[in-house]
């Protein structure tokens, strides 16, 4: 059994080009036992945003807490605490947070799609 509060978690800032104040936690994954897939949790700050993007993968998402948009396929759609979203795979999207506190989403993909 894995259980662990979020705040136990590392949390790196990811830096690849494109992406302004966003960091990555991992709460589960192979290494928790889960081996086809990877629950990751996102937190882009105010004025944040990640890359536009495409991918050969799906990805499930749930926003924690904040507010911003995702854009997909250049159709923003405000999302906010309490939204799901579901990314299929081989389209443009990017998450930017819109508000003034932190956005934070749960980002589950195949273990394959954790760059």
């Amino acid at each position: 059994m894995f259980a662990k509060n979020i705040r136990e978690i590392e949390k790196k800032q990811v830096t690849d080009n494109g992406i302004k104040s966003v960091f990555k936690q991992v709460p589960i994954g192979p290494e928790q036992g889960w081996k086809d897939y990877i629950l990751r949790v996102f937190t882009v700050q105010p004025g944040g945003h990640t890359p536009k993007h495409r991918h050969g993968w799906e990805h499930i998402n749930y926003v924690i807490c904040g507010k911003g948009t995702l854009e997909v396929e250049g159709e923003k759609q405000e999302i906010e605490t309490g939204h799901f979203a579901v990314v299929p795979p081989g389209v443009e999207h990017q998450y930017c947070n819109s508000g003034n506190e932190d956005f934070v989403v749960i980002c589950i993909v195949p273990s394959r799609g954790d760059c």
